[in-house]
């Protein structure tokens, strides 16, 4: 195996806020990519994502090169639940909590290459490319919250330019009655919010690279259903997906890619919305991406989007080599 090159980057500037993590050795090559947490209990420090990556990566180091697909699977599964019962002291009831609270879980995605078995392994959403064919891992309940949060955007788009136009029809009536903005006749008040507005009183925002906040109020007002997401986690169906979290299915269906001597693999995490065979070419993706689609809620519809300042909207991970 010959390793072309390879980046992690998060997309803070503390790195060790980096939910992204890189795995060579031992017979083994990984993108792992840590959930971002949408929990509002403050159990895990500094992020769940963080500990999740940290977790999966110390597994993949411990692993026999001989490990195959669903031995790997239940490894990682055994060290999430290990991490579950060390906050408690190994008290059984942590293992009941986080099974009955799935916001509250370590969850991680990966894309493992074993070098033993010549196999590919899309544990979850993260990405693969063999010989510049990308294989598609996009999850159906994502394209869902990215198409709400896309219409959650351009619906508040609509109500704040008619906002505008009505207060520069209010400035011109009042200029015309020479500032008399009496309103007579029916007794309705131009000046009243309809009642159908998305306001959002609260400012909701989200972090920029540099620890300041940036409003996203369509995220916001998605958020509950971010939150109902982890109800399909490890379910078979429409909205169900695969994610390391210590609760897999053993049996759930993973999708596996052989790859032959001398193929060349691409593995990545789902920082690079449009993954293409270099690393050059998906930077220039993701920054063509931020420059005409900078909030992704046109051309790809996600659940956040770039902060002003900031190169990613996501942690990026990327390494190519050949097998």
């Amino acid at each position: 195996m010959r390793i072309l090159e390879q980046r992690t980057l998060g997309k803070h500037e503390d790195e060790r806020l980096n939910e992204d993590g890189l795995h060579v050795g031992n017979g083994f090559v990984a993108v792992v990519d840590g959930v971002t947490s949408k929990s509002r209990a403050n159990i895990w420090e500094p992020t769940p994502g963080v500990v999740a990556k940290n977790t999966l990566l110390e597994a993949l180091r411990t692993a026999p090169d001989d490990t195959d697909m669903r031995g790997m699977q239940q490894l990682v599964d055994e060290a999430l639940r290990a991490q579950y019962r060390k906050i408690t002291s190994g008290q059984d009831s942590t293992t009941a909590y986080f099974c009955d609270h799935p916001n509250d879980r370590l969850q991680a995605n990966a894309v493992i290459y074993s070098e033993a078995l010549h196999e590919i392994w899309l544990f979850g959403d993260c990405q693969a490319m063999v010989n510049g064919r990308s294989i598609p891992t996009t999850k159906r309940v994502d394209m869902l919250l990215g198409e709400l949060r896309s219409f959650a955007w351009q619906a508040l788009e609509l109500q704040r330019s008619q906002q505008g136009e009505m207060g520069k029809r209010e400035a011109d009536a009042a200029s015309a009655n020479n500032g008399d903005a009496t309103t007579t006749g029916s007794g309705l008040n131009p000046r009243r919010e309809p009642n159908n507005d998305l306001s959002l009183n609260n400012n909701p925002t989200r972090e920029t690279t540099d620890g300041s906040t940036v409003p996203d109020p369509a995220r916001e007002l998605i958020m509950p259903f971010l939150r109902l997401q982890s109800q399909f986690a490890n379910r078979r169906g429409e909205y169900g997906y695969f994610v390391f979290d210590g609760f897999t299915d053993p049996k759930y269906p993973i999708h596996t890619i052989p790859v032959r001597p001398g193929d060349e693999v691409v593995l990545a995490s789902d920082g690079y919305p449009k993954l293409r065979p270099t690393l050059d070419e998906s930077e220039r993706e993701l920054e063509r991406l931020r420059r005409e689609d900078p909030h992704l809620v046109r051309e790809f519809r996600t659940t956040k989007g770039f902060a002003p300042g900031s190169e990613s909207f996501d942690d990026r991970t990327y390494i190519r080599f050949v097998a």
